[in-house]
């Protein structure tokens, strides 16, 4: 039989737990500091009033307590638990440490009372109070930490003042009970207001993730996988940018599947598809470089944009291209060009002299495209050098296709 799977709880989500625990390990060191100089503080204050052995056994109580606490510390960071199991082993531990702390100043609330020396009384009180309030920032993310460490603190210095029995006192531990349950109460208030943001910030990350991710879906071609038009036309203008800060070239090939609607009309549009997704995929394994980049932009169009590329590597890149397509040996007895699957190439770089943007970039690319299928298809054609070459090129492949 199932049992029912219980939420998790932030105590057992290592999302939560991971940044509760960091963080309190995080701020350890400086309240380690602080409770050993108002420890040392306090001995000296004490020293006349107290008889020695009483207040060097309490110091030295508390140098051990510290001294552990930071070993603890420290060996937190050369494990850097992540696993859940690992991370409830450093609460313990962390909680383990508070607790000690707390019994630790919880003592010197009862061995370093002096009964007759009221302003010793309220210099112990003062520092007992402090610590009970300094610590509300540091134990407070982890759950049950601060509690640990105020109640060992208050509920002694409160039942010496009241065992006095005179009205003043008797006003000075009801104060210390108060301001203990004050101090629990924000604690409380600390610890949610922790925890709250920290999922709020995971929600928040999570958001942004999959803001990202729709981001990046919508730039890719649905039924290919491989990046859209919209996808390549970004990549365009940055790369442009880029070769023209740094004087280096980029190149354009495009590519058309040859006689593609006959290949639809005479295998079928599921057919088709399956086609597109083939070539699609082989073409995208075929480039090398992370930065090179191919994108179906029509029906059965494809270009490939290669930064850092000059037209003769272009040329090589298409035929590469071009094999890879022929190895693929995908039938269509529809096509007068072969019996399988062929593409045709047009091909342009920003060397040349007629090319001085993005635009003039995907024109040349296209015209010397019209120009590989007006002489035959299966080919890879490269724009011509010089402006009347491209002019006259242009203007045979507008007659073409009138």
């Amino acid at each position: 039989m199932d049992h029912p799977v219980r939420p998790a709880t932030d105590r057992q989500d290592p999302a939560i737990l991971v940044p509760q625990i960091a963080q309190s390990f995080r701020q350890l060191p400086i309240s380690l500091i602080v409770n050993l100089a108002i420890g040392l503080i306090l001995a000296a204050v004490l020293w006349n009033a107290v008889p020695t052995p009483v207040l060097l056994s309490w110091l030295g109580l508390l140098i051990v307590v510290t001294g552990a606490r930071f070993l603890s510390l420290r060996a937190f960071r050369n494990a850097a638990p992540r696993s859940e199991s690992d991370l409830a082993l450093w609460t313990q531990y962390f909680l383990a440490g508070a607790c000690a702390a707390g019994v630790v100043w919880g003592l010197s609330g009862i061995l370093l009372f002096h009964p007759s020396s009221y302003p010793h009384q309220v210099v112990l009180a003062f520092v007992l109070g402090g610590m009970v309030a300094g610590a509300v920032p540091l134990l407070s993310p982890v759950s049950h930490a601060y509690w640990c460490f105020a109640i060992p603190i208050v509920v002694p210095i409160s039942i010496r003042m009241m065992w006095a029995g005179d009205p003043l006192h008797l006003v000075m531990g009801l104060m210390m009970v108060i301001f203990g349950l004050a101090m629990l109460a924000t604690s409380t208030q600390v610890h949610r207001l922790f925890r709250d943001s920290e999922k709020l910030r995971r929600e928040l990350f999570s958001s942004i993730e999959v803001e990202q991710a729709l981001e990046y879906l919508i730039r890719l071609d649905s039924l290919t996988g491989i990046p859209n038009r919209r996808l390549f036309e970004e990549e365009l203008s940055k790369e442009w940018a880029r070769a023209t800060r740094d004087h280096a070239p980029v190149s354009l090939i495009m590519a058309d599947i040859d006689h593609f609607k006959e290949y639809n009309d005479h295998y079928g549009h599921p057919a088709g598809d399956l086609c597109l997704v083939d070539v699609a995929q082989a073409m995208h394994h075929t480039l090398s470089r992370p930065g090179d980049v191919v994108a179906r932009i029509g029906g059965e169009e494809f270009a490939f944009l290669l930064p850092q590329t000059d037209l003769s590597g272009a040329i090589s890149v298409a035929e590469q291209i071009r094999e890879r397509i022929l190895a693929l040996n995908l039938p269509h007895q529809a096509s007068p060009v072969a019996s399988h699957v062929t593409l045709s190439f047009g091909v342009s770089s920003s060397e040349l002299a007629s090319v001085s943007s993005p635009a003039e970039l995907i024109r040349t690319s296209d015209i010397a495209l019209y120009e590989a299928k007006r002489c035959g298809r299966n080919q890879i054609v490269a724009a011509p050098t010089s402006a009347s070459d491209l002019d006259r090129v242009s203007k045979a492949a507008r007659i073409k296709n009138v």
